[in-house]
């Protein structure tokens, strides 16, 4: 049977698809703000950056949305924004099939729409995101409030 999973190994899974993906060069999670805040340097790229969206609580799950962004950049023009658009699509992809396929103990809801961006955070920025809802069991185990 399935246990509960937290937003924290959540995150796990995805620095997990980061560190297999042999095109994933840096990986993040946080506030789309943040995104800024990591060092940009020329072997970091491409990115892929989770942003929590929202968590619904039922009474047998517990479903995360978190947004996930896979940009790249082109540090001189957009000569190669149809290239960068291409590939990180392909990325995107790449991480919602193994979100899917792995044995986890969660559930990726329904199809997912990718979104194109450019010049999001920097100039010559380009890349994609979607919206994955994640479901996972909820702890039933009836508890007192810590007083």
């Amino acid at each position: 049977m399935a246990k509960p999973i937290t937003y924290n190994q959540i995150i796990q899974v995805f620095r997990t698809v980061a560190n297999k993906h042999l095109q994933i060069n840096h990986f993040g999670h946080g506030m789309i703000e943040d995104v800024n805040t990591f060092q940009q340097e020329d072997d970091k790229f491409p990115v892929l950056w989770v942003v929590p969206q929202s968590t619904r609580l039922t009474n047998n799950s517990t479903v995360y949305r978190m947004r996930v962004l896979v940009f790249d950049i082109d540090k001189t023009s957009d000569d190669y924004r149809t290239e960068i658009l291409s590939d990180t699509l392909q990325i995107v992809s790449d991480v919602i099939k193994y979100l899917k396929n792995e044995d986890w103990d969660y559930g990726v809801l329904q199809d997912q729409n990718c979104i194109p961006f450019v010049q999001k955070f920097v100039d010559y920025c380009a890349g994609w995101y979607s919206d994955i809802e994640i479901e996972t069991v909820s702890n039933n185990n009836p508890c007192n409030i810590p007083e």
